[in-house]
């Protein structure tokens, strides 16, 4: 057995996934296992279909096993977002490789990227160039320019790239024996808003999607019959239009202390935040309001997020506690049996699975579902909720 892991949203599903993982099977894996954000993502905003429809959409297309990336790593900037994936992978105790894709598809470059971001004296001149207003991203990128040159730095200007070093650096930091692979994106760019042929960026898929345009030509067949079949998502503005009212309230109901008390939270931000909830109309304004050089939308927006799901950074976990399972094919078991002993968190199947277990994984556990109550309510079709979530694993 040759066992991949590829860390992931999947928001949707689509044809450069796909692509993805064929070129993995390629390469020579026998056994492809997925790390995948739940309802929330990255973003900050609720995935365009549920956890279990592109879990499904996975399987249907290559993918053997999937497993939950907790929502306290998903819906992260991507330095946590790639520590959270690659802790369970990790843990898992059998999986051979990672591989990602990126725009710069040389894995030589990205390794030297990431031994440069984690050089002693970077820390200094990126706290020198925060102090001028730039973003965290800017910052490290200005600074590995400094100490290593341009050419070296212009790999942390792409997203894609700035995951891979991210996942290099989160296998370094675990002392972790899993190989790193990557292959170069093809088609549309990450956040592109023009398609290449039938490739197009997840962003513009979902777009369409909101619109409530057609986005057949951009999902494998097999992936979109699944897609098609659900109610989900409103085609009036997407999910996250359902959750505006419930934010704004949300913010409103806040102290000054309460925000200081979110996630990335930094630097009188919660000043910014208080004062223009209290202005604004509506949520793009409240963005325009908080956004600046320094803050990026992205960030703004997982903030405001984190609020409405009641995240607190003194509360949030090191490393995922358990690793849960949304499904799996006939090859997905023989992955869970390599696990096996060699599994070094609890192995989440079923409900049942957490009342063996207390403290920081029950309460994990439970944080989880009650994000995926709040999911529920952006959609039009009923999904499972709660503490007492008893929804099976998926088989095919």
């Amino acid at each position: 057995m040759k066992i991949t892991g590829v860390i992931c949203e999947f928001n949707p599903f689509h044809n450069g996934h796909e692509y993805l993982l064929n070129r993995i099977r390629e390469e020579g894996a026998t056994h492809i296992v997925v790390c995948m954000s739940g309802n929330f993502t990255q973003r900050g905003e609720p995935a365009l279909f549920d956890k279990y429809d592109r879990c499904r959409a996975a399987l249907s297309c290559g993918a053997d096993l999937v497993t939950e990336l907790p929502v306290t790593f998903a819906l992260s900037g991507a330095e946590r977002f790639a520590f959270g994936g690659v802790s369970i992978l990790d843990s898992l105790g059998c999986v051979d490789e990672l591989f990602f894709g990126s725009e710069s598809g040389d894995i030589g470059i990205l390794s030297r990227a990431a031994d440069a971001a984690d050089a002693p004296e970077l820390s200094e001149l990126i706290v020198k160039n925060l102090s001028g207003g730039m973003t965290f991203a800017a910052a490290r990128q200005a600074a590995v320019a400094e100490l290593c040159g341009e050419g070296l730095s212009a790999v942390l200007s792409q997203p894609n790239n700035i995951l891979g070093i991210e996942y290099i650096r989160a296998i370094k930091k675990l002392g972790s024996a899993i190989e790193v692979k990557t292959a170069g994106r093809c088609g549309a760019g990450h956040n592109s808003s023009i398609a290449c042929g039938n490739i197009a960026s997840a962003s513009f898929i979902r777009r369409m999607a909101e619109n409530g345009e057609d986005i057949r030509r951009f999902i494998p067949e097999k992936a979109y019959d699944i897609f098609s079949v659900t109610d989900d998502p409103p085609a009036d503005g997407g999910r996250m239009n359902k959750l505006i009212p419930m934010l704004m309230y949300r913010l409103r109901m806040m102290s000054v202390q309460d925000i200081e008390a979110l996630p990335e939270i930094s630097e009188g931000l919660e000043n910014r935040i208080y004062s223009a909830v209290r202005k604004a109309a509506g949520f793009e304004e409240l963005i325009g309001l908080i956004k600046s050089k320094r803050y990026t939308r992205a960030r703004i927006e997982r903030i405001l997020m984190y609020a409405l799901l009641g995240f607190e950074k003194d509360t949030l976990p090191e490393k995922p506690g358990y690793i849960r399972v949304l499904g799996f094919s006939e090859r997905g078991r023989d992955i869970l049996k390599a696990a096996g002993d060699n599994c070094r968190l609890p192995l989440i199947m079923k409900y049942s699975d957490i009342k063996k277990h207390g403290g920081t994984v029950r309460r994990e556990y439970e944080l989880e579902c009650r994000c995926d109550d709040i999911y529920a309510l952006t959609g039009e079709k009923p999904m499972p909720c709660g503490i007492d979530m008893t929804h099976g694993i998926i088989t095919g």
